[in-house]
């Protein structure tokens, strides 16, 4: 086991966990809760009780959630990038002395 890595028991099991850079041990073991309770979840929600399966599709529903905000970062950005752009347009007209909508 590396200095850093972090033991965490999972589902009764004892795992090493890599370091992850700027990560504290309260911050990894918060992680390694999120992930047991998304096992449970999933175990109550499907009955399922092989180990692998409940970790890849807890694996899976992570991944779902990264994908959502990554979209939701992408529209985000869009529609800051479209503000902005307004913005500055505008402030163009008004120093040039040209009358602007009014919103």
């Amino acid at each position: 086991m590396a200095n850093n890595d972090f033991e965490a028991r999972v589902r009764g099991r004892l795992i090493v966990f890599p370091s992850v850079d700027g990560l504290a041990p309260i911050e990894m073991s918060t992680i390694v809760g999120q992930l047991e309770e998304k096992i449970g979840k999933i175990e109550e929600k499907t009955k399922v009780v092989d180990t692998s399966k409940l970790a890849i599709l807890a694996a899976y529903d992570f991944a779902v959630e990264l994908y959502n905000l990554r979209q939701k970062s992408e529209t985000n950005r869009e529609a800051d990038t479209k503000k902005v752009d307004d913005m500055v347009e505008r402030l163009e007209k008004t120093l040039k002395g040209e009358p602007g909508k009014e919103e």
